[in-house]
C-alpha cells in the first residue's frame, strides 16, 4: 500500500512524523508492505512555488492508496487567487471523500457519564457546506447561509 504524506503547517509535520513512525512499527509487525512518499504543502510550499497545494501534489495523492494529511493553517492562507488553497477541502472534494465517520464507544475501565454506555457512530457529510471548505458566510444574499465554491454561492436558506 502506497501512502502520500502531506505534513502541513504548524504542528502538522510533528504529527505526521509520529503517525508515520506508528505505521512503520505496524508495518514491520504485520508485513503490510507500506511505502511512503512525502510532499510539502502549506505556507512553506506557498513561499517556494506560489501555491499551498500545487496540482502535482494533488495528482500524487490521486495515484496513492491513501493520504496522511497533517494539520494545515488554512485560515492564515491568502486568497485562492494568491495561491492559498485549503488542502483538506481540496482533497475532500477532488477525491470524493464524502463521509467523515466518527465512531464513539465507551471503553471498559474508563469513567463514563450517564446511565448507559455509549456506542454511537456519527456520519458527517464531508463535501458540501461549511465543513467542506470553511469559506462559508452567514452574510450571504437574502439571509442564506452559503459557501463560495469556485466563485459561486451554494447553500440553503
Amino acid at each position: 500500500m502506497h501512502l502520500v504524506v502531506l505534513p502541513g503547517d504548524g504542528i502538522g509535520p510533528e504529527i505526521s512524523q509520529a503517525t508515520r513512525r506508528v505505521l512503520e512499527v505496524v508495518d514491520r509487525s504485520l508485513s503490510l508492505r507500506l511505502t511512503f512518499e512525502e510532499h510539502e504543502i502549506g505556507l512553506s510550499r506557498l513561499a517556494k512555488d506560489g501555491s499551498t497545494f500545487p496540482e502535482a501534489v494533488l495528482e500524487r495523492a490521486r495515484a496513492a492508496d491513501g493520504v496522511i494529511l497533517g494539520p494545515v493553517s488554512h485560515s492564515d492562507y491568502p486568497s485562492r487567487e494568491r495561491g492559498g488553497v485549503n488542502g483538506s477541502a481540496l482533497l475532500r472534494r477532488e477525491l470524493d471523500l464524502y463521509a467523515n465517520i466518527r465512531p464513539c464507544r465507551s471503553r471498559e475501565g474508563l469513567v463514563h457519564y450517564g446511565r448507559t454506555l455509549l456506542d454511537l457512530v456519527i456520519v458527517r457529510e464531508n463535501t458540501e457546506g461549511f465543513y467542506a471548505d470553511r469559506t462559508c458566510s452567514a452574510s450571504a444574499p437574502m439571509g442564506q447561509i452559503g459557501c463560495l465554491h469556485e466563485g459561486r454561492m451554494s447553500g440553503s436558506s
